[in-house]
C-alpha cells in the first residue's frame, strides 16, 4: 500500500476541513451582539472585582 503524497493528503484535509465549515450553524447578528454584549459585561464585572480586592489588599498591607 502506498502513502499518499503530500499534496494530495493536504488537499484532502483542506476538502474536509471546508466540508465541516459547511455544517457549522452560524449564529445571526442578533445573537452575536448579544453574546458580545454578554462578555463585555462579565469583563466589566470582573475588572470592577479585581479593583476592589486590590484596594482592600493595599489598604490592608499598608497597615502592616
Amino acid at each position: 500500500m502506498e502513502k499518499a503524497s503530500v499534496v494530495e493528503r493536504t488537499s484532502q484535509y483542506y476538502r474536509e476541513v471546508r466540508a465541516e465549515t459547511r455544517k457549522v450553524v452560524w449564529p445571526d447578528l442578533r445573537r452575536t451582539g448579544l453574546y458580545t454584549l454578554s462578555v463585555l459585561i462579565m469583563v466589566g464585572i470582573l475588572t470592577l472585582l479585581i479593583y476592589l480586592a486590590d484596594l482592600l489588599f493595599g489598604a490592608l498591607l499598608s497597615h502592616v
